[in-house]
């Protein structure tokens, strides 16, 4: 799913969700005393989870102009918040970086530091293999460097699993599969359904790695 696509959904989820906001205003009330006690939580919880050595990838990445990533949009909170780095081997780190949030995915970027001193590219941004339709209705293959989803990654497996949803219901999107190797993302499985029909399934397999 493309940044376009991932815009208009969201502008168009985002509508409703106002819509749905300002009836549920109206005919909810809360007491005092209960109000009181309501404690607003951040959508998403602060990024604990990785070691100094990860943290530190992550902000020299943040922090440097000379590395480009994120060109149609960059919110560097959610950046700092949702991103995540998993260190490899020969000082080597991937890196998956939230750009910003939608309504209800994020888009990402995904890229491959190396930090060895005699390293020829310090930072390389990857692209991941899909499958859409175009406008004549035919299944194509593309190339992206960025990609609207939920992104899982097993560490063990080297393998990032990314479920993409083409609006909020999820009745339309896709499922891949990638194994990180050196400085690309290799496609294992594609699935994908592009009818927006209501049924959460089936998706069909567009693509099996040999």
């Amino acid at each position: 799913m493309n940044v376009k696509q991932l815009i208009q959904f969201s502008f168009l989820a985002g509508a409703i969700a106002l819509i749905g906001s300002n009836i549920s205003a109206k005919e909810t009330t809360v007491s005092p005393a209960l109000s009181t006690k309501l404690v607003l939580k951040p959508t998403t919880a602060p990024n604990s989870a990785m070691s100094t050595a990860e943290k530190a990838v992550l902000d020299n990445l943040l922090k440097s102009k000379k590395v480009g990533f994120c060109s149609d949009s960059l919110d560097l909170e959610a950046a700092k918040r949702a991103s995540k780095v998993y260190k490899l081997e020969n000082q080597q780190y991937f890196v998956v970086l939230q750009c910003f949030l939608a309504a209800y995915q994020g888009n990402y970027e995904f890229l491959m530091v190396n930090q060895q001193p005699a390293a020829k590219k310090p930072v390389t941004k990857l692209t991941v293999t899909e499958f859409t339709k175009n406008e004549a209705g035919k299944v194509q293959k593309v190339e992206s460097s960025s990609i609207g989803g939920l992104p899982t990654y097993d560490s063990k497996q080297r393998v990032l699993a990314i479920n993409s949803k083409y609006r909020g219901l999820g009745d339309c999107g896709s499922k891949a599969k990638y194994r990180v190797e050196n400085t690309t993302l290799k496609l294992l499985e594609f699935k994908a359904k592009f009818a927006c029909d209501g049924k959460l399934e089936p998706f069909q397999t567009l693509y099996t790695a040999k």
